[in-house]
């Protein structure tokens, strides 16, 4: 008895702080514990001065959200310090899915004022950037290697988010997968809980997060086709990021061939929701990070080809990156015929890319000039025909340049009989010298 008694005082003096708890442990459960208590003593301050209808009406500023992320978060962050690196990383992925849940709870408790919603969305986001950052830095197979029964006391830890509430059931599959991908990697668990969610889903049990996460055990089993076909039978409940977030993790493994089966199975998803591009920022967004990840593909593997057919079928919303892939293979001709067919002018192309096409082979630029002022005569404005004099001057540059005197000339007797009629036009054409 006594003896028990000498080491339970030796265990209250090791954690004669509360910080001590966590300095160089491997025990989720203290981590969780100390959570607790500090969350307790900071909430506690943070309320003395603060009435409950105030903080429900989100009147009173000492205690919101932002103090949660801004003073509890790096508090708990802090308080950690490990010899072993991806201990520390481990700690820093379980404050980071406290903080969330903390979040959550504050959010149903009190609720957020609708002038700090984005501003609430936006912590959410960064939080999930971090624990993303975390797991990525991680090196999961040494933890499993050299502290399994601390990773698995963390997967039943993981659990506790499935308490998030349904609006965020997006963000909850999205930390399913790359936890699932990048730190609960024992084939032993994948497979023990996807036989459990096999036999749900025979007894009758469906959910959007049960089908999911079938698609992504598929995915992680590098079974795509079988992933594919869950994916056919579950479409309304997929969400583009989910996508996203699958094309993430394989451009970091650098799975490049399979990330090109994920791309072009992505295509068609993309093609029937074009309409939307312009209405929609976040079908915008999506869109934009699929491109990104073509050109990661591309770029890796030399396969250009399947890159430049994407473009050109999205044309015209991918007219930019277009225009930026042929500069990159310096196919000058080409990136001129695109200016022409969606009728840009010398004004709206970026004029490095114009000065370069310049330097290069000054002929190739001509069609854009000729084509930019027939457009401004035909206006039939004063100010087009201006402009357009301003063109002629430019053009008359180039082609002097090209030793093409006499070409120009022509040019320039064609343009003044077509438009023979429109006097102003004629008289810019005087002022600027082109004709007499």
């Amino acid at each position: 008895m006594k003896q028990s008694e000498e080491q339970e005082g030796e265990k209250r003096a090791q954690y004669d702080s509360p910080e001590k708890k966590v300095q160089n442990t491997d025990s989720v459960q203290l981590w969780r514990e100390y959570f607790s208590e500090r969350f307790e003593t900071f909430e506690k301050r943070k309320m003395q001065t603060v009435s409950f209808r105030d903080l429900a009406d989100g009147k009173d500023t000492s205690y919101t959200f932002v103090h949660i992320y801004r003073d509890y978060y790096p508090a708990l962050l802090n308080a950690g310090q490990f010899f072993d690196e991806d201990i520390a990383l481990l700690y820093r992925y379980h404050v980071q899915i406290e903080t969330l849940i903390r979040l959550f709870s504050f959010e149903a408790q009190y609720g957020v004022a609708s002038y700090m919603q984005s501003n609430f969305e936006a912590t959410v986001e960064k939080l999930s950037d971090q624990i993303y950052a975390a797991l990525k830095d991680m090196n999961s197979e040494k933890l499993l290697n050299e502290n399994k029964k601390l990773v698995e006391e963390s997967l039943r830890n993981f659990q506790s988010l499935y308490e998030i509430p349904p609006k965020w059931s997006y963000l909850l599959f999205y930390l399913f997968q790359v936890s699932w991908s990048l730190l609960y990697k024992e084939r032993t668990w994948v497979e023990k809980y996807e036989k459990q969610l096999l036999e749900e889903k025979e007894s009758g049990k469906s959910s959007q997060m049960l089908d999911l996460a079938l698609v992504h055990f598929a995915f992680a089993r590098e079974e795509d086709k079988l992933a594919f076909e869950c994916l056919a039978q579950n479409e309304k409940n997929v969400e583009m990021v989910h996508f996203l977030v699958w094309m993430k993790l394989l451009v970091d493994k650098q799975e490049w061939e399979r990330l090109l089966t994920w791309l072009l199975y992505l295509k068609p998803h993309f093609l029937e929701g074009v309409s939307s591009y312009y209405y929609q920022s976040d079908a915008r967004e999506f869109f934009h990070e699929y491109l990104q990840y073509f050109w990661k593909y591309a770029q890796h593997t030399g396969d250009e080809e399947k890159y430049e057919e994407m473009l050109i079928e999205f044309l015209p919303i991918t007219f930019y990156e277009y225009g930026e892939y042929l500069m990159v293979i310096g196919e000058h001709e080409r990136w001129v015929e695109l200016q022409v067919i969606m009728g840009y002018s010398p004004e709206l192309i970026q004029r490095k890319d114009l000065k370069e096409v310049l330097s290069f082979d000054k002929e190739k630029v001509l069609p854009i000039y000729h084509q930019t002022i027939d457009r401004l005569i035909n206006e039939r404005t004063r100010k087009s025909y201006q402009s357009a004099i301003k063109h002629l001057k430019t053009l008359r540059t180039i082609y002097f340049d090209l030793g093409e005197e006499e070409r120009f000339s022509h040019y320039i007797h064609q343009i003044a009989t077509t438009y023979g009629r429109l006097r102003a036009f004629q008289e810019e054409l005087r002022k600027g010298k082109f004709i007499s």
